[in-house]
């Protein structure tokens, strides 16, 4: 791909399980110091994309590329931040907030081959094994001061250098790179609470493609003291930007199967809370129907 005389040297693409077209585009990629320094004194192009980051390099600046990884050792390396325009990013992301003093970080020496790109996590989806402690050497030569008190998304580290044998003019010649990280969408237990007259013994929830089971109601107390009557699924449910999950509110008992709401309302990436289930800490999806 070209832009003039430039030609594209690597890019990097980030996927999320949450968006219906598998892109995250609230993604913005900052270089590290040492890398915006890298990029003006070798007259890269570095470039926003739908959901990542290109990096362009001039054509008619190779003998100032060939000084360069002359006197970087041999390599090119570029170091980036990647902050989230959204703010509810935390919620629907799985593993992308670890304990404090973590950050998921990416580095292209650990990536792996994954049909034409290079996947820079082990597993298929970004884990906990990808997150590092802040204060290891690699990382924290990417942050700055302000980002320990705003922090980024994630970090990555992209080293570009010829194979044995092969010249920068091979490597300039060679097909570009193109890196993924693929982030999974949070799963979370749904719960829905029942209010005002639906509020009823009687009352179900159903899941119309028959795959999603919901645990026995709770009768509670909300804390303005309203009762409610409490759902909550059986198993935990990804967060979707566009769910699929088709829930029904019907009435049953005493032969009667009456639909109060044919399709209820799906989690959203707000009204996230932490809930004691099965003696464990984990995510619930609150979800309010009052009539």
């Amino acid at each position: 791909m070209r832009m003039g005389p430039y030609q594209l040297l690597f890019r990097i693409d980030v996927e999320h399980g949450f968006f219906s077209d598998g892109l995250w585009r609230d993604v913005r990629f900052l270089p590290s110091q040492d890398t915006d320094a890298l990029i003006h004194r070798m007259g890269l192009l570095p470039r926003r994309t739908d959901n990542g980051i290109e990096v362009y390099f001039d054509q008619d600046r190779k003998e100032a590329l060939q000084l360069s990884l002359q006197d970087s050792g041999g390599r090119f390396s570029f170091g980036f931040r990647a902050f989230l325009d959204d703010r509810s990013a935390a919620n629907y992301t799985d593993c992308l907030v670890g304990d404090s003093g973590t950050l998921p970080f990416f580095q292209s020496s650990k990536g792996v081959q994954e049909d034409g790109r290079i996947r820079l996590h082990r597993a298929r989806q970004v884990g906990t094994k990808d997150l590092c402690a802040l204060d290891v050497e690699d990382l924290s030569a990417l942050l700055t001061d302000r980002d320990l008190i705003v922090s980024p998304g994630f970090a990555v580290q992209i080293t570009v250098k010829p194979k044995r044998d092969q010249s920068l003019e091979d490597l300039l010649r060679a097909e570009p790179i193109n890196y993924l990280i693929r982030f999974a969408t949070r799963k979370t237990y749904w719960t829905y609470y029942l209010l005002g007259d639906f509020a009823v013994d009687t009352a179900s929830i159903v899941d119309l493609d028959n795959d999603v089971g919901f645990e026995p109601p709770e009768p509670i107390a909300l804390c303005d003291k309203r009762p409610a009557l409490a759902f909550r699924s059986k198993v935990a449910l990804p967060l979707r930007q566009h769910s699929t999950c088709r829930f029904q509110l019907r009435e049953t008992g005493s032969g009667r199967n009456k639909v109060l709401i044919k399709r209820l309302p799906v989690a959203a990436a707000t009204g996230l809370h932490r809930h004691l289930v099965k003696g464990k800490e984990v995510p619930v999806s609150e979800i309010y129907v009052n009539y």
